[in-house]
């Protein structure tokens, strides 16, 4: 005679004392079962387990070419911050300073013109010769 045990209803372990055929059996067949569970755990992945990993799925809706187009102009983006920002020291500082009223300060070329005491076009022809230097230098860099 052989025991066999299993989980109740109460989750409880629960002992039958059983012929040794029938414990084999038994046996056989729970090992059948964890093989099989072995297998398909190997074998097979879970989309949770994809989407864990990190892996995406595609969106239907989703317009690859969109997509594709968009992430290689952030990338041409990033590509040229990068040069603009090797370029900037070649700049005088009155080039620079120019430069951040304009765009970190967001002033206009007016009120930097009233704020350094000059007429509009000086600003505007110096803003015109920083751009024309600083698109020489990110050929270059």
């Amino acid at each position: 005679m052989a025991k066999i045990y299993f989980i109740n209803l109460q989750d409880k372990k629960v002992a039958i004392e059983v012929s040794d055929e029938i414990a084999k059996q038994y046996r056989d067949s729970l090992r059948e079962e964890w093989r099989g569970d072995a297998y398909e755990g190997y074998y097979s992945t879970s989309l949770e387990g994809i989407t864990e990993a990190g892996h995406d799925f595609a969106d239907k809706q989703a317009n690859i070419e969109e997509l594709y187009v968009e992430r290689e102009t952030q990338a041409e983006r990033e590509c040229l911050m990068r040069k603009l920002k090797a370029a900037l020291p070649y700049l005088t500082d009155l080039q620079r300073k120019t430069i951040h009223k304009l765009f970190v300060l967001n002033m206009s070329q007016s009120e930097i013109a009233r704020e350094e005491g000059v007429a509009h076009q000086v600003i505007n022809k110096r803003v015109a010769r920083i751009y024309a230097q600083l698109k020489a230098l990110i050929k270059k860099v």
